[in-house]
């Protein structure tokens, strides 16, 4: 990739961060070809530029970036060799997604707010290896976001603005869920009822 490419890169990253992290802190990368641009720890979105992005191949090995990369490169490097029809990763830590995710209960489907998602936001493991644990849990769901334990919220799609537009409102899903749960039990959506809810959308 030339750094051409790697600027492009870095103002798609910006224009769609733009409301993903005025609540939260975080990590997004993007990926281009076999490469991978992702933000570096201490950066805020605002401040990316060519200069301190960090530019590493699929394995996760650094090929260009004088900053360390997230301490999350190596899971986001891992969702890009598994599943090639993703293009970008954001993965937000709010302090309800980190919550949620350390309660180890997934974030029920809420059809009026969760739109473009066709179920509950699934829990990963507590595994070392995070990457592979965000793979495995979306494999076995349709769900294109996890909870990880102690990293919060991550959100995969094919480019940066659907990828924040998904982190936008699934964070937003989560803090309606959390003051639901305060005020009453909350009832879940019957499935065929969701299901005809879908498919008249």
């Amino acid at each position: 990739m030339s750094m051409a490419g790697v600027g492009q890169a870095v103002e798609e990253l910006r224009r769609s961060a733009a409301d993903a992290f005025l609540f939260t802190t975080g990590v997004v990368s993007i990926r281009r070809a076999d490469r991978l641009v992702i933000k570096p720890s201490g950066v805020s979105v605002e401040g990316l530029s060519t200069d301190s992005v960090v530019l590493t191949d699929l394995s996760g090995e650094v090929l260009e970036g004088v900053l360390a990369p997230s301490d999350a490169g190596d899971a986001h490097a891992c969702v890009y060799r598994e599943m090639p029809g993703v293009g970008s990763v954001v993965n937000t830590r709010s302090t309800l997604s980190l919550a949620w995710a350390a309660r180890g209960e997934q974030i029920p489907h809420v059809p009026t707010i969760a739109d473009g998602f066709d179920g509950p936001i699934p829990v990963g493991p507590y595994v070392s290896d995070r990457g592979r644990g965000i793979v495995d849990t979306l494999a076995a769901t349709s769900s294109p976001a996890v909870l990880m334990p102690g990293q919060g919220l991550f959100t995969t799609g094919p480019n940066p603005a659907e990828t924040f537009r998904a982190a936008v409102v699934l964070e937003q899903l989560i803090r309606f869920v959390h003051i639901g749960r305060h005020l009453g039990t909350a009832e879940p959506v019957d499935p065929h009822e969701l299901d005809r809810l879908l498919r008249s959308t």
